[in-house]
């Protein structure tokens, strides 16, 4: 698979011809996947997206909230059999008129012969570009348009937006169904106060990673990937309230785990809510449910399997 980053001008062409979608695709959830269904695998399956995300360039300082960073987006991609993928800065582009967009970057970088696109796909300066627009450039330029209708269930349409509602109400397998895999976060493990430890569940500690969607605070049952490894986790999300409180932290314990990995990265993913945080009156209490949590935990794992390696 190649990845063109940088300046859009300074890419070298693509040598072929590619079918071709565009957008954020935050997730790669159901919907991004229907798209990439419809490209043509005779031609170089190809994708552009945007990094940042286009929400940091039209509203600064408004954090993302974002389902996947670039890295695990291209990753998905690829697994989804994509070939090319052209990361787009919507900072640079953003003065574009339509036309430009198509002729410079489509045609001109890329070598679009065949286009997919949602049906409110918006393109160009002010957003000004609309499907209409789109089949009479492709008309111009004798590439075809495919415009694919939008994937939905019994709730709605299937969007990051509702992805991430989901995951803020503590809906981690509702989420799943329309990520088609395990919402994921990726950290390194940082030294804690050994609490965990001296109450016979030592923990894991994770920072938040810059930019990335925390799920509801409360405890979960997880999947722990610790290298080659999957480990069955219990995981709370949250700010330790029996012990006065503190900065949002995720603290995995790891089931039939007992090494020493500070510094490691340690990827966890989300399968089931089991309770929220509570602040208990005495640790004996908050030991006890521990246990109850390890226990519940070891139930939802055994009818779940972790995402692809």
């Amino acid at each position: 698979m190649k990845v063109l980053y940088g300046p859009w001008r300074d890419w070298e062409p693509l040598e072929g011809s590619a079918s071709l979608t565009i957008g954020v695709f935050d997730g790669v959830h159901l919907g991004h996947r229907a798209l990439i269904s419809h490209l043509d695998p005779d031609l170089i399956p190809t994708v552009l997206t945007f990094d940042p995300h286009p929400v940091e360039v039209l509203a600064p300082g408004t954090p993302p909230r974002l389902l996947t960073t670039i890295d695990e987006r291209v990753e998905l991609l690829g697994r989804l059999g994509v070939a090319e993928i052209g990361v787009l800065d919507l900072g640079e582009i953003k003065g574009l008129e339509p036309s430009q967009f198509v002729e410079a970057i489509l045609l001109g970088k890329m070598g679009v012969a065949h286009l997919v696109t949602g049906h409110d796909f918006r393109f160009g300066k002010d957003r000004s570009g609309a499907v209409d627009m789109l089949g009479h450039l492709a008309e111009k330029h004798g590439f075809e348009l495919e415009v694919v209708a939008p994937v939905a269930d019994e709730e709605g349409q299937v969007s990051s937006t509702r992805i991430r509602a989901l995951l803020e109400a503590g809906r981690p397998e509702a989420a799943a169904r329309l990520l088609d895999s395990w919402y994921q976060i990726t950290s390194q493990v940082v030294q804690g106060e050994r609490r965990g430890a001296d109450l016979g569940y030592p923990t894991l500690n994770l920072g938040p990673p810059p930019r990335k969607l925390v799920p509801a605070t409360g405890v979960y049952a997880c999947f722990a990937r610790v290298g080659e490894q999957v480990h069955q986790a219990a995981v709370n999300v949250g700010v330790r309230p029996t012990f006065g409180g503190g900065d949002l932290l995720i603290e995995a314990h790891l089931l039939d785990f007992d090494r020493t990995i500070y510094g490691e990265e340690v990827t966890i993913e989300f399968v089931a809510y089991l309770r929220p945080e509570v602040e208990f009156e005495e640790v004996g209490a908050l030991v006890e449910q521990m246990g109850e949590d390890v226990r519940e935990t070891r139930r939802a794992l055994g009818v779940a399997a972790p995402n692809a390696g």
